[in-house]
């Protein structure tokens, strides 16, 4: 009778700090997960919209190598990801842009940058089919213009490539953009 007063003690030791291990691991696997994901999600908000860019890069987008690929390689290249959020009661109309990014070609001296002409993009909402298009066909750099509900949100995916053509380009060449959504 002592000793299984003695084991049952033991058994109920052992899983007290077993539990407490499990929490600790739980909750330890989770704080470096909320601190992770702040260091990558970078917001920008405006009275009326909320722009979530989940890369370390923010809104920018670089092409650091001129490679050309085929469509089908470019739609499977790492992308861009960012999320709109309408933070209002009422319908808000919005644009997406992709401008040159002045400030880094400035800081890195760009000898030659990849004409427009030779890059493609994807850009796909939600789970919608991505369309390939040559970034120089977008009218005035605008990629999207469309209207959120009320309290709504939209997830973007952004694929950019160098296309395969006859013309010669400088490897070193690159290229340097800035996504930009604003409210119309």
């Amino acid at each position: 009778m002592f000793y299984k007063k003695q084991l049952r003690k033991k058994m109920i030791k052992s899983a007290m700090i077993i539990t407490f291990l499990l929490c600790f691991a739980l909750l330890s696997t989770y704080l470096i997960y909320q601190m992770f994901q702040e260091e990558r999600d970078k917001k920008i908000s405006s009275p009326s919209l909320e722009v979530t860019f989940h890369e370390k890069e923010g809104s920018s987008i670089t092409l650091s190598q001129f490679h050309p690929v085929s469509d089908s390689v470019g739609l499977s290249q790492p992308a861009y990801t960012f999320t709109v959020r309408n933070a209002t009661n009422h319908k808000v109309s919005y644009k997406i842009e992709l401008l040159d990014d002045l400030e880094k070609i400035k800081s890195c001296n760009c000898e030659s940058m990849i004409p427009k002409e030779l890059l493609k993009l994807s850009v796909r909402k939600d789970s919608q089919v991505a369309d390939a298009v040559l970034l120089s066909d977008y009218e005035n750099q605008i990629l999207r213009t469309d209207t959120l509900n009320a309290n709504e949100k939209e997830e973007y995916t952004i694929r950019i490539w160098p296309v395969n053509s006859t013309f010669v380009v400088d490897s070193k060449s690159h290229y340097h953009g800035k996504l930009r959504v604003r409210e119309l």
